[in-house]
């Protein structure tokens, strides 16, 4: 109980400074997302990181709660943080995740794990301290820690776009999964280009992916039905996410 008992401490100085919801109902979700974590680098988390994180969080939640339209601010924020995440998520795809089956994703590029987290060392973005190339395990622990982070923060902007009623009321038709999967498959395309690997959709179909990002942040009411009118198709789900929907799995 002492994360849940630091958090909600840390909690309770600051709302007696903030009456934004918004960092209410984030706490409540890292309570239950972060304490009960099966991930042994959160449930290590040094207090100075857990303080980080709630003043992360704290500073995101205040910007959203002042935003003129907190609904475009939320999906700015939202769509930024799946774009991080798809980029590491296309090396970890193989049969049974949500994503396998979905056109425009191999679940192929493992692979090619420590060529991505080498050119991500060479640009900062990851902390390497060693002058030797990292191998497939240290590619994949570094790619995997922005991989979790990244999906934290997508988890904590989808709680906030649930909180502001931007959803539809049926599952199997709300917007939260096809950005993925478009998000997804555009990286995948984009990753192939660039290391000049072979193709499995072509460029206009990246560009119909791609678009479904853009009618996200343009504010469209409901980006899914705006995609499949713009292109007068349904929206190619794999043939596994009906299942689940009426599972109730996310």
């Amino acid at each position: 109980m002492g994360l849940l008992k630091n958090l909600g401490g840390m909690f309770n100085r600051r709302k007696r400074i903030s009456t934004n919801p918004l960092f209410e109902i984030v706490l409540t979700y890292l309570q239950k997302d972060i304490h009960d974590s099966p991930h042994e680098s959160i449930q290590n988390l040094s207090e100075a990181s857990k303080e980080k994180i709630l003043q992360e969080i704290y500073n995101v939640t205040e910007t959203l709660w002042q935003a003129p339209d907190r609904v475009l601010a939320n999906r700015e924020g939202l769509l930024e943080s799946m774009l991080h995440q798809v980029d590491c998520e296309i090396f970890m795809i193989e049969p049974g995740h949500k994503l396998a089956g979905f056109n425009g994703i191999s679940g192929e590029l493992k692979d090619f794990l420590p060529e991505f987290a080498q050119k991500r060392i060479d640009t900062g973005e990851f902390d390497w301290k060693q002058k030797t190339s990292p191998t497939k395990d240290e590619a994949n622990k570094l790619v995997w820690s922005k991989w979790l982070r990244a999906n934290q923060y997508c988890k904590i902007f989808n709680e906030i776009r649930l909180y502001l009623k931007d959803y539809h009321t049926n599952q199997e038709r709300d917007w939260f999964f096809p950005l993925q999967c478009a998000s997804a498959a555009f990286a995948e395309y984009n990753f192939r280009k660039e290391y000049g690997l072979t193709q499995i959709i072509d460029g206009t179909r990246a560009q119909q992916y791609g678009s479904f990002l853009e009618f996200v942040s343009k504010g469209h009411k409901d980006p899914l039905e705006e995609w499949e009118k713009t292109y007068n198709e349904l929206f190619p789900f794999p043939s596994s996410y009906y299942a689940e929907s009426r599972n109730g799995k996310d």
